[in-house]
């Protein structure tokens, strides 16, 4: 599971599919802001965080609707 303390850091180091950049630009989050997060350099305020949270539940069921 995720690490309690840096639940971002976490999240993209077992998720290393999920591309910083393209998070951070889908979001429309600094691209520089959001790589501090994932490295655990800066941390995200409790609505930031939220936010991150729920953009990857959102990227998780548009990838269930996905039909090949």
């Amino acid at each position: 599971m995720f690490i309690d303390d840096y639940p971002i850091v976490a999240l993209f180091r077992q998720f290393p599919e999920l591309n910083i950049r393209q998070v951070a630009k889908s979001m429309g989050i600094n691209e520089s802001l959001m790589n501090h997060y994932a490295n655990g350099h800066k941390h995200p305020s409790p609505e930031r965080k939220q936010e991150i949270e729920e953009f990857i539940h959102q990227l998780g069921q548009r990838l269930q609707e996905v039909k090949l």
